[in-house]
């Protein structure tokens, strides 16, 4: 009874939030669309966007552990306004859901390595090394040593080469190090591996669910069950299923998951939580025959915006 009230509570608030926000700039979207050509369309439009990000803080305020969290993802949102023949829907999912590639690397235990040197090729944290280990392996990636080292060189910040190749920097000057941006940055970094090796299973490989590269936990109420079978490889489909898509109630801590101490430390070491507030927000926005789609992060927590893409 709790958790409908919670639901009823949050979906009430965004309705009205956003039908209020709807109301007020119609007009602003109305006269966007009939530019679409134009650059000022996306500029124009920006004013609802903003607005959108404001009502989130609001309608968002009881969106604070694992349980409010599973509601707020679950509930779709859909509005019009048929006078102007608008209408919206927007959607959330969790940001937490996959490995973060940019986390692999151990951190120095030295608290003053701000006053020194870049420590040159810094180890591969043992989960995440036997992460991409299994991964490679089912997938039949025959130089496994060779793509591990050009990801984590691709991570640290020096130019010192793990394995032969493995420094896409130095063959590309053009080429950003020191964190692994989106998936189309991480896809660079396999095709330079194909044009060394001529080895195209990687391509086989659902990286984009098996990684992503902004969240700083992997929230495992929603973790993608791709993640999750390399994570526990012993796990049956059944059982898979049973802690992902058929999943009914929230876990609240590793008691509740009956692993062995070991298991969860490495769990621990990789960031795996069971609440982040890391959620990404999917908006469709139709006027007739046109379309704004709109994607961005949201941390429910920190209240702030980020990674904001616009299509049309």
């Amino acid at each position: 009874m709790k958790k409908k009230g919670i639901a009823l509570l949050i979906t009430i608030s965004l309705v009205a939030a956003i039908a209020a926000l709807i109301g007020i700039s119609a007009g602003i979207l109305e006269h966007s669309f009939k530019r679409i050509s134009n650059k000022k369309f996306l500029i124009q439009s920006n004013s609802f966007i903003a607005g959108m990000q404001n009502v989130l803080k609001d309608a968002s305020s009881d969106v604070n552990d694992s349980d409010t969290l599973d509601i707020f993802l679950s509930l779709p949102f859909a509005f019009e306004q048929k006078s102007r023949n608008l209408s919206v829907d927007i959607y959330f999912t969790s940001n937490a859901s996959a490995l973060n590639p940019n986390n692999m690397l151990e951190k120095s235990k030295d608290s003053n390595t701000s006053k020194k040197k870049v420590k040159e090729n810094p180890n591969i944290e043992s989960s995440y090394e036997a992460y991409f280990e299994h991964i490679l392996t089912i997938y039949n990636v025959s130089d496994k040593i060779l793509l591990l080292s050009m990801i984590a060189d691709s991570v640290d910040k020096d130019l010192k080469e793990r394995t032969t190749g493995s420094e896409l920097a130095l063959e590309n000057l053009s080429f950003s190090q020191g964190k692994i941006y989106s998936l189309e940055h991480f896809q660079q970094i396999l095709d330079a591996y194909k044009r060394l090796t001529l080895d195209f299973n990687v391509d086989k490989v659902p990286w984009e669910t098996l990684l992503s590269f902004d969240n700083v936990n992997i929230d495992f109420n929603h973790i993608e069950s791709d993640t999750l079978s390399m994570l526990f490889p012993e796990l049956d489909p059944t059982a898979l299923n049973s802690l992902t898509s058929d999943r009914v109630e929230v876990f609240k801590d590793f008691g509740a998951l009956n692993i062995d101490n070991e298991r969860e430390k490495e769990l621990k070491k990789m960031g795996v939580t069971f609440y982040s507030p890391q959620v990404k927000a999917w908006m469709n926005i139709y006027n007739g025959g046109n379309h704004l789609g709109v994607t961005f992060l949201y941390d429910l927590q920190t209240k702030r915006a980020s990674n904001l893409e616009i299509t049309n």
